[in-house]
């Protein structure tokens, strides 16, 4: 990626965050995606289900809804939050998990 490629992707992230009204996107399901109830520890309390497993990153072609990328690769379930609530959950790539939560991505300049 070079200078170029990195502004835009950086400006499509921030174009994002604006249009979904979020300050912050982290990587996970804060509620169980089956029966909705907010996950204790490692389990949902109701049904049972994993934390884990159910936030495991999964190889897609599916876009990237954040930055917009077509590329196949890692996509992982995400939560966006507004300052007060928790606004939506998203299926990003993997670069966009770490960018929001580093502020920065590691890249090679070209």
């Amino acid at each position: 990626m070079n200078k170029t490629e990195y502004a835009d992707y950086c400006a499509s992230v921030k174009r994002f965050f604006e249009r979904e009204g979020i300050q912050n996107l982290t990587g996970g399901h804060i509620n169980c995606p089956d029966c909705g109830t907010e996950f204790e520890d490692e389990y949902c309390p109701k049904c049972g289900m994993e934390r884990e497993l159910v936030n495991e990153p999964f190889f897609s072609w599916m876009p990237c809804v954040c930055c917009g990328s077509h590329l196949g690769g890692d996509r992982e379930h995400a939560t966006g939050w507004d300052g007060k609530n928790v606004r939506e959950y998203y299926c990003v790539c993997s670069d966009c998990i770490y960018f929001a939560e580093h502020g920065y991505l590691e890249v090679e300049n070209g």
